[in-house]
């Protein structure tokens, strides 16, 4: 027989907080955390019931004061989110305490669900574009831009069928620049971060990264996304619809930079967060890669 599973020391932490004789009475593991464990809890308080989400990283990481960090800015960003209009989580509370079963961080429970395979994509893309446009306006700050890019260490994908394409564009942002334009920015702004009720966007999430930088970066992070999962069409679309809300064209330069964080690890983690909700060809993603860079390359 076995001994019954140890209750997480998170979920105490979680009753303790909430107090009033909160007591958690479901988990369930949500789709998509690579970094971290995200679950959404059903809470019991006073008779009622409550949904909240628990994002929670594992005691004794080798990035512990990394991690630390990043729960003390999504806090702040999320508190300073409270006073926007931007759909979303309430900060409740969030501890690095290693005896609350590590960092973590609890909020309200957005409503709505990811939705990969819209009856209508054209409205799905302008909602996702007008609401970057939305954030990208916000007064708010956060950490300084960072970037994900070792321009020193890139190379082609093993299966590139046009090494040229990489490399014209690896010699584009090989040249650090200074932004000449800077904002309030998401950092991962992509589907797998938006939630939709009944085809309308009704939440953003996963704030950890969020801070002050080149708003293009956001733009080309989701179109990366997009043509992984889609297509370069898809992706395109986007960008036009971004620059119609905002009302300027994207920067050639970080949109690069962002489009160039695609590397072999993708075609392993992507499936992951799409658990199965779209059909993905693993196999195109490079090629489909190679499209956006030449439009992106030749757009002047």
């Amino acid at each position: 027989m076995r001994p019954p599973r140890k209750r997480p020391a998170s979920l105490t932490w979680v009753e303790q907080t909430l107090g009033r004789g909160a007591r958690v009475v479901a988990t369930r593991l949500l789709t998509g955390g690579l970094t971290s464990l995200v679950h959404e809890l059903t809470v019991m308080r006073n008779g009622r019931r409550s949904r909240y989400v628990l994002r929670s990283w594992a005691p004794g990481n080798e990035h512990q004061d990394w991690i630390l960090r990043a729960v003390e800015a999504e806090a702040a960003v999320l508190t300073a989110l409270e006073r926007t209009d931007v759909p979303a989580p309430h900060l409740v509370a969030f501890t690095g305490d290693v005896t609350a079963g590590g960092p973590a961080l609890l909020m309200t429970r957005v409503p709505g669900r990811v939705l990969l395979m819209p009856r209508h994509r054209e409205q799905w893309l302008r909602q996702m574009a007008k609401m970057l446009a939305r954030i990208h306006e916000l007064d708010a700050t956060g950490a300084g831009f960072e970037s994900w890019l070792d321009a020193g260490k890139l190379t082609p994908p093993a299966d590139a069928s046009r090494a040229d394409i990489w490399r014209e564009a690896f010699a584009l942002v090989a040249e650090p620049r200074q932004a000449t334009r800077t904002c309030f920015i998401h950092r991962d702004y992509q589907h797998f971060n938006l939630l939709w009720s009944r085809e309308r966007l009704s939440g953003v999430v996963d704030w950890g990264g969020a801070g002050v930088g080149p708003p293009d970066v956001d733009v080309g992070h989701c179109r990366l996304n997009l043509t992984l999962l889609f297509s370069v069409q898809v992706a395109e679309r986007f960008r036009e619809l971004y620059e119609a809300e905002s009302g300027r064209a994207v920067d050639q330069y970080w949109d690069l930079h962002a489009l160039l964080s695609y590397g072999p690890d993708w075609r392993y983690f992507l499936p992951l967060q799409i658990d199965g909700r779209a059909p993905l060809e693993v196999e195109g993603m490079t090629r489909r890669m190679e499209e956006v860079l030449t439009l992106a390359l030749r757009r002047t």
